[in-house]
């Protein structure tokens, strides 16, 4: 039950985020900090899928971290959130090419053993064409395709050849040939000299959008509604911080499976930082062996 929420204030933008890590119904740690600082003054809060969180936040991390040793500047948050957006739509689209090739040659599979199930005398049909081999490999696709689809017997075994593909063959070239797109959604503050602060509202599909306030997870229902009734433009960071406590509040004593404890952290003209930390719960210390 994730609860990422953000707003921007007067001269800063404020983020919070529940500390949970669970799996299932387990909840494995209570002190999980979901707010990374990607560079002096930006922020990225993300939930989502803790390996996907956690690997594209780092992956995002060092590769502005890149940019700004390469070029000497650091990017602005809209180029930073742009560039987020963009290796999101990447990893949404991405076919490793392999995959194509097996598609297709498992398709010609399928075929073609349609048209030996036919019973289409193909091969007295092709010795009596003087044709290189690629065109005869040609026709009898083409031919596969033709008979197949005009054929009874053949269009039952291609039914059943479907659901072969689909549970043998389809799902492992899914999971080791494509590029699983990444279930994380995002929420990128910061602050530049020229703008200000602001916030970017990125989801897993790659939407994009510069909000005033936004929010993720099951806490959205309740944060939203919180923000759409106390949020004004120009707020000071202690009417930023009563509003945060207000939305945490109003989580804990709604939703059925709340988070315990939440992180804030902001981000104004003085860099990115921890504000303070909201914990109910605290996790046990480990005795030394």
């Amino acid at each position: 039950m994730e609860c990422v929420f953000g707003f921007v204030g007067n001269g800063f933008a404020v983020v919070a985020a529940d500390t949970s890590a669970v799996h299932s119904i387990l909840v494995h740690k209570s002190n999980e900090d979901k707010i990374m600082v990607l560079d002096s003054h930006k922020l990225i809060a993300a939930s989502g899928e803790s390996g996907d969180r956690v690997q594209f936040t780092e992956y995002i991390q060092k590769n502005v971290a890149l940019y700004q040793f390469r070029n000497g500047i650091p990017l602005t948050t809209a180029a930073a959130a742009n560039f987020t957006r963009g290796e999101l739509a990447t990893a949404l689209r991405k076919v490793h090419p392999l995959a194509i090739l097996v598609a297709l040659s498992l398709r010609f599979c399928v075929w073609f053993v349609g048209l030996l199930v036919s019973g289409f005398p193909f091969h007295m049909f092709l010795n009596e064409i003087p044709v290189k081999f690629l065109f005869k490999s040609l026709l009898i696709f083409v031919a596969a395709m033709l008979d197949a689809q005009c054929t009874y017997w053949s269009l039952r075994f291609l039914d059943l050849a479907n659901l072969v593909l689909k549970f043998l063959i389809r799902l492992p070239m899914h999971i080791f040939l494509l590029a699983n797109p990444y279930f994380v959604n995002i929420l990128l503050a910061g602050y530049d000299k020229e703008t200000g602060p602001s916030l970017y509202y990125i989801d897993y599909i790659a939407t994009l959008h510069k909000v005033d306030k936004g929010a993720f997870g099951y806490g959205s229902y309740f944060s939203l509604s919180m923000m759409d009734r106390h949020y004004h433009s120009g707020m000071t960071v202690e009417e930023a911080i009563d509003l945060v406590d207000k939305c945490i509040m109003e989580i804990r004593s709604r939703l059925v499976v709340a988070p315990p404890n939440f992180v804030i952290k902001i981000v104004d003209k003085d860099g990115a930082r921890e504000y303070a930390w909201r914990e109910s719960v605290k996790d046990a210390a480990v005795a030394s062996a």
